[in-house]
């Protein structure tokens, strides 16, 4: 009796640990495209209609205009690092990330709100603007 318990334990503490790794697994995905300056592949993570702000330039877009602009940025705009300077994923409706992002020559700051839709979350809002430090 007291294994069966222990394994119960074990199998619950190992779906706790599990469900949090997929709670910050998007957000390391998403630097990874950044990195890779794969506007597709972070576009896949847009909602149908998302704001987008870059460099003061602000707007509400399509999924496929904003993939558009991401790929104009992207081309013109290598990035040579990118780091996670901070993350919220502890609401099970909401996250927040903020990136670092460094090219030849210029630093961004890129910040990402993210929404629940249905079991899987997009990104609703995206501002990139020059990283003033």
């Amino acid at each position: 009796m007291r294994a069966k318990f222990f394994l119960l334990v074990v199998f619950l503490l190992m779906g706790v640990s599990n469900s949090g790794a997929q709670q910050t697994d998007l957000i390391d995905s998403l630097a990874r495209y950044f990195r890779a300056a794969d506007a597709a592949k972070i576009a896949d993570e847009f909602s149908s209609k998302l704001q987008l702000n870059i460099l003061d330039e602000e707007s509400v877009y399509s999924n496929a205009q904003a993939e558009q602009i991401m790929r104009d940025f992207l081309s013109k705009n290598k990035p040579v690092s990118v780091k996670i300077i901070s993350r919220l994923s502890s609401n099970p409706s909401y996250k927040l990330a903020v990136l670092s992002m460094v090219t030849g020559k210029d630093k961004f700051r890129i910040s990402i709100s993210l929404s629940s839709s249905g079991t899987r979350f997009l990104i609703k809002e995206m501002r990139i603007e020059y990283d003033k430090q």
